[in-house]
């Protein structure tokens, strides 16, 4: 089971969540940018729309969970950036959800 948290309440990444809900495999749960405290415990990944959050959020994500997956989405742009280094050309959901397992 993999843990996904969406930080972000942009329609796109509410698109996304419909997705992976349909997925026997993930465990998603939504938060705004808004809200806080952050609850970072049993996360594998985190995507973070960032059309909607700044990037001080982004690095407060992985100071406190280093092995943590962030996954950056940008959905003007098209990409997805995980922040290993890795970036990733979506075109649709389906290649960003693929981008989980890489």
């Amino acid at each position: 089971m993999r843990n996904v948290l969406l930080y972000g309440d942009s329609i796109f990444l509410s698109g996304l969540a419909a997705q992976l809900h349909g997925l026997d495999n993930v465990c998603v749960r939504q938060q705004s940018p808004r809200q806080r405290p952050l609850n970072l415990q049993g996360l594998d990944v985190v995507i973070v729309d960032f059309s909607a959050v700044e990037a001080d959020a982004v690095l407060d994500i992985l100071r406190a969970q280093p092995d943590i997956k962030v996954v950056g989405v940008n959905p003007d742009g098209g990409a997805v950036t995980v922040l290993s280094g890795q970036v990733f050309l979506a075109r649709t959901v389906a290649e960003v959800v693929g981008c989980l397992d890489s």
